[in-house]
């Protein structure tokens, strides 16, 4: 395959996504466990619903650490159409009990001047809540009653990655990338990542390339790569898999003197 601007700034992108992986793989976890015998994993998780009810606040994202029987943690969300900003930090505290054979874990917080609460029963691998809630009484986000919501706490994507960036013109590239997320997060309660990809050499970018400006939170990344030499940068966002293991972009932007361009993008870790 030739190499012009266009596949060029794919290969970039494809450097991006793999980063912005490993940024998500920094949650830790904790290895106290409750009463019956759960342990809460610690770390990057997403509370979500679908339910129409929920328009306001369909997703929340955040770091949870302390004990995994007395967690507490920083969360936000990532709409800008939600009833509060994604840069409003939302503290919460909470508790894993015993009821019966199930663990029950409980979190609560101010949000918007009401009480956010989420609620389920900690599944025996610790790292989602069956039956979740949530619901928020009082205040601007105010729900008419609590939601079913999907709980679920996401791996660390730290390691080697590799797979391809396209775009429409049909150009598709292979990358490999070495990716490493952050053990704790930021005061957001937000994750970052460093690491590097390696593409087909082309006049857009010098390989191995460096990630950098990168978020993590719940199941979405975002990172930039700039090239200071060429000054062309990509910004990449998508998903990833709840066990770190398949990294989807979504979308990439290319700018500089190579773009404009964009496409998507698919990483699985090796």
């Amino acid at each position: 395959m030739s190499f012009n601007p266009r596949t060029s700034f794919i290969a970039v992108c494809t450097g991006l996504v793999l980063a912005t992986s490993a940024l998500l793989s920094g949650c830790s976890s904790d290895s106290s466990t409750s009463s019956n015998g759960a342990s809460l994993a610690l770390g990057n998780w997403q509370f979500s619903s679908t339910a129409s009810s929920a328009s306001i606040l369909p997703l929340l994202s955040g770091a949870l650490s302390g004990s995994s029987t007395a967690p507490s943690g920083i969360f936000h969300t990532d709409s800008s159409s939600a009833c509060v900003a994604p840069t409003t930090d939302i503290a919460l505290t909470g508790s894993v009990s015993t009821n019966g054979s199930a663990s029950i874990t409980t979190l609560t917080g101010d949000l918007a001047g009401g009480t956010l609460t989420i609620t389920g029963t900690l599944a025996s691998n610790g790292k989602s809540l069956t039956n979740a809630t949530y619901n928020v009484t009082g205040g601007t986000c105010a729900l008419s009653a609590a939601v079913p919501a999907t709980a679920q706490a996401y791996s660390s994507i730290t390691g080697n990655y590799t797979g391809t960036f396209s775009d429409p013109g049909g150009e598709v590239l292979a990358i490999t990338s070495t990716l490493t997320q952050t053990p704790a997060s930021d005061s957001n309660g937000n994750f970052q990542l460093s690491g590097s990809a390696t593409f087909p050499s082309n006049p857009c970018f010098n390989s191995p390339v460096t990630v950098s400006n990168t978020q993590v939170t719940g199941g979405s990344f975002t990172l930039t790569y700039a090239d200071p030499t060429t000054l062309n940068s990509v910004v990449a966002s998508g998903t990833f898999s709840t066990d770190g293991t398949t990294l989807t972009v979504t979308n990439w932007n290319l700018t500089g003197s190579c773009g404009p361009d964009s496409g998507t993008g698919l990483l699985t870790k090796q």
